[in-house]
């Protein structure tokens, strides 16, 4: 049984009883009774945490301890309670110890508590991680880092609009910051405001000429401008630094082919698998090209090994029944028609032509 320490005007009653009776839910009920009546109440934060606890919810009981700490920054107790249900669901012990042990000690460095922010983003205890960037910045508002990982965390959760405040937060307090510049291209292209999106994009690469991705996804931004001249052009750089060689290859080849260049395409596409084999989407625009060219085995091959990658890819059976008609297999076509049929109502792979961004998912004290 665990003893309770009690302070701040708080004397027990029903809600200890109901939980030395082990009457987790009844008691969870009465605390947050309590909380509502006066939510500034320190012990009966850490005692509902317990109550939680032992109700199976650990990431409730997380929640509760952390609050307790808020308000009572040199609760002993809480943070044992807090680093001991954090081992348990999955954090190591001593990163989560050294870094709890850090912010009991001075709970006023913003540094102790980004690192712990750190540890809970990392082990997916978002709200936690949240709490913690948002404490450092307010113990230093000047803490680059933790607005910049505070704006991933909302990129994460597709909260585009705070996580690009963050960003430009990052931004306003270092210009030079060529991952924010990035980041907060990423969140403009995915709020639809493409000429912003480039603008940083340009700017990440004005600071640092040979970072790859920012050529990428400027290559992206421009494709959905239609701009496919300034795209290829970007992709070409991509190309010259030598990283995610087969992903630009693919994003080459949706140029060529809205230009209405199919061979072109093609070659890229190649290229890509190529250097990927796994990659579903060019193997898939293959298809469709030969298709187009009328070239049906080289497309019955190419749909399906779609479907050995990808057995949902819906498209891929209805565009392989395409390519058994162009052979005049009836049957064989009809087939995957109705595979096409099952797979589409079951959970179909729509194809995306617009690819999807990347992001840089943080940054720690040493970058």
């Amino acid at each position: 049984m665990i003893i309770f320490a009690c302070s701040s005007g708080y004397a027990g009653g029903l809600p200890d009883k109901l939980y030395d009776d082990g009457r987790w839910e009844d008691a969870i009920r009465e605390y947050e009774h309590l909380l509502l009546k006066n939510n500034k109440q320190p012990e009966v934060y850490y005692k509902l945490g317990n109550a939680y606890y032992k109700k199976g919810n650990p990431e409730k009981a997380i929640e509760a301890f952390n609050t307790a700490i808020q308000l009572k920054p040199d609760y002993a107790d809480a943070y044992q309670r807090l680093s001991e249900v954090s081992i348990e669901v999955g954090t190591p012990e001593d990163e989560t110890k050294v870094c709890l042990k850090d912010v009991q000690k001075n709970p006023n460095d913003a540094d102790a508590h980004f690192r712990l922010g750190l540890i809970y983003y990392k082990h997916n205890i978002i709200e936690e991680a949240k709490r913690e960037y948002e404490t450092a910045i307010g113990l230093d508002p000047k803490k680059i880092e933790a607005y910049f990982n505070l704006g991933v965390l909302y990129q994460d959760l597709n909260y585009q609009d705070k996580a690009t405040d963050m960003y430009k937060k990052a931004i306003e307090i270092s210009p030079d910051y060529d991952k924010a510049h990035f980041n907060l291209g990423t969140t403009y292209y995915k709020t639809g405001h493409f000429d912003e999106s480039i603008a940083e994009y340009k700017r990440a690469l004005e600071i640092n000429p040979k970072f790859a991705d920012a050529y990428i996804d400027l290559g992206i931004s421009y494709f959905v401008k239609t701009l496919y001249s300034d795209a290829l052009d970007a992709f070409k750089k991509a190309l010259t630094l030598g990283t995610n060689t087969a992903r630009i290859h693919y994003y080459r080849g949706n140029v060529y082919n809205k230009m209405d260049k199919l061979d072109q395409a093609i070659v890229e596409y190649k290229h890509a698998v190529k250097l990927n084999s796994r990659l579903v989407a060019p193997h898939y625009n293959l298809g469709v090209l030969y298709l187009k060219k009328k070239m049906a085995d080289q497309s019955l091959w190419e749909f399906t090994k779609v479907i050995t990658l990808d057995h949902d890819y819906a498209y891929a059976y209805l565009n392989r029944s395409k390519a058994y008609e162009l052979k005049g297999d009836k049957a064989s076509a009809q087939s995957d028609y109705n595979l096409y049929q099952h797979a589409k109502s079951a959970f179909a792979r729509v194809y995306k032509e617009e690819p999807e961004l990347y992001y840089y998912e943080g940054s720690n004290l040493a970058e």
